[in-house]
């Protein structure tokens, strides 16, 4: 009966036992946190041995491969995301700064309610806040 049991708990989280963080490796804390599917859990729990979830060498490091360069792009992305976000921050913030200091008379609108709009939408409301002509 408890062998049925052990057998059945296969690549899940419990078959693998527990383990502290100071007790893990770098790689093995890469494996738990990047695990997607049974599949990648069953690779990364059982390094070097594919065999064991029903896979060939070849077959694991392919898969392996298209996990890492997915992660790698993700992060890339992440990358490119924040660095996007730089230029319209700075385009609201100044714009905001503008529109504060040379309230009155030169610019109609709330400036500080078209700030808040620009940080939601990524760019300045002029249809609600801008110079007078």
């Amino acid at each position: 009966m408890c062998l049925l049991a052990a057998m059945s708990l296969g690549c899940s989280s419990s078959a693998t036992g527990t383990v502290g963080r100071r007790d893990m490796g770098r790689r093995d804390a890469y494996a738990l946190a990047s695990c997607t599917d049974t599949v990648s859990c069953c690779i990364q729990r059982n390094p070097g041995v594919p065999d064991a979830c029903g896979l060939t060498a070849a077959e694991a490091a392919a898969y392996v491969g298209t996990m890492d360069a997915a992660m790698k792009r993700a992060n890339e992305k992440e990358e490119e995301d924040e660095d996007a976000d730089d230029g319209w921050k700075e385009h609201c913030i100044n714009t905001y700064v503008a529109c504060r200091d040379e309230k009155k008379p030169r610019w109609q609108g709330d400036c500080y309610a078209c700030f808040r709009l620009c940080e939601g939408q990524k760019q300045w409301p002029f249809h609600e806040c801008r110079k007078r002509r």
